[in-house]
């Protein structure tokens, strides 16, 4: 549906065929999806001149690109959140019951029978060490990035560890102690 869009409006060929909420919704979804300013340029039928032109030009036109990056950047950013903590996720599940009527006199069984019922399963995923270690390494580098020690092994004069700071002395290197 979106290729259709483009299409149309590329054989229109001038900005202000492109400058509605429907030529501004298109560029934004394109952005979202992650296309370059070329390939955005390629599918809306402009050169990357006319392209780049527009883009100083028209506060709208940027307005729309930038917003499309800027919806497609919080989306990832919200789902390394979700993935670096943990999330807990609601199914649908089907679960096959068994009935069974009995005569209320004799507590006899009159009848047994099987339904299907719909219900909602919750299960939780745990957070993933990757995506913390990565969280943690770009939103606070001078707290989490690794430090080399250098160990002299005897012979060859390579070798070292990994140090991660201890959760102890978190503020201790935080004041530029070591």
């Amino acid at each position: 549906m979106l290729a259709r869009r483009v299409l149309a409006l590329a054989r229109q060929g001038s900005y202000k065929k492109w400058c509605d909420r429907y030529g501004f919704e298109t560029i934004r979804r394109l952005a979202e999806e992650g296309f370059s300013d070329e390939e955005i340029a390629e599918r809306c039928g402009l050169t990357f001149d006319v392209f780049q032109r527009w883009r100083k030009k028209y506060a709208k036109f940027r307005d729309a690109i930038e917003i499309g990056r800027k919806e497609a950047d919080f989306s990832v950013v919200e789902a390394l959140y979700k993935k670096a903590t943990g999330y807990s996720v609601k199914t649908n599940k089907t679960h096959k019951l068994k009935r069974v009527d009995y005569d209320p006199d004799t507590g006899k069984k009159v009848k047994e029978y099987e339904e299907l019922a719909v219900g909602f399963d919750e299960s939780y995923v745990p957070p993933d060490l990757k995506a913390e270690i990565f969280w943690l390494k770009n939103r606070q580098p001078c707290r989490w990035k690794e430090k080399e020690l250098h160990v002299d092994d005897g012979e060859d004069g390579e070798g070292g560890i990994v140090e991660i700071p201890r959760a102890d002395r978190i503020g201790d290197l935080e004041d530029g102690g070591e």
